[in-house]
């Protein structure tokens, strides 16, 4: 009986993913990210889509450019994959507090909550990503680590049910 719960146990694990990272282990790093002003103006990424057993599915460029407009940033995103498909997203960020954000758009079902520390941000959103001829909800472990003042990588874990599905690399880089 105990091997049969440990197997369930590590099944789950595999199934599921974990994550270790914590926002508090960011504390002390720098330089300090802070997305209104790191992603403020023009900046470019490259990324790619790796499935839950290690399959690239997808590769992708991405062109941004943020605005402050009073309280909100706007962030327009331009995604080119490989596959030739173009999509466009704006996202509207709001601070919520000194290192606390609300972000929303269009494809984003709800709110995303954005919170920072030191050089580190992570987000919790859900999107409506298209899939076959319709939409399906994922919920998306997003993570922004700033690595100097020109690159920030970005590691995002999609689920489904509570299953992963794979993860989103991105590397940005400000003009």
């Amino acid at each position: 009986m105990f091997k049969k719960l440990v197997l369930i146990g590590i099944l789950a694990l595999i199934i599921t993913g974990c994550s270790d990272m914590n926002l508090k282990d960011f504390a002390e790093k720098k330089p300090e990210l802070k997305i209104e002003e790191y992603f403020l103006g023009k900046t470019s990424a490259s990324g790619l889509f790796i499935d839950r057993l290690g399959k690239v599915k997808r590769q992708f460029t991405v062109d941004m450019e943020g605005i402050q407009e009073g309280d909100l940033f706007i962030l327009n995103e331009t995604f080119i994959y490989d596959d030739g498909e173009e999509e466009f997203r704006r996202w509207e960020i709001k601070k919520t507090g000194d290192k606390s954000y609300e972000g929303r758009s269009s494809d984003i079902k709800g709110i995303a909550l954005g919170e920072r520390s030191g050089n580190a941000l992570n987000w919790h959103y859900t999107l409506k990503l298209k899939y076959k001829d319709g939409i399906m909800l994922v919920k998306f472990d997003d993570w922004l680590i700033m690595q100097d003042e020109k690159h920030v990588f970005n590691k995002a874990t999609m689920k489904k049910f509570g299953i992963r599905l794979g993860d989103v690399y991105l590397f940005f880089k400000k003009e």
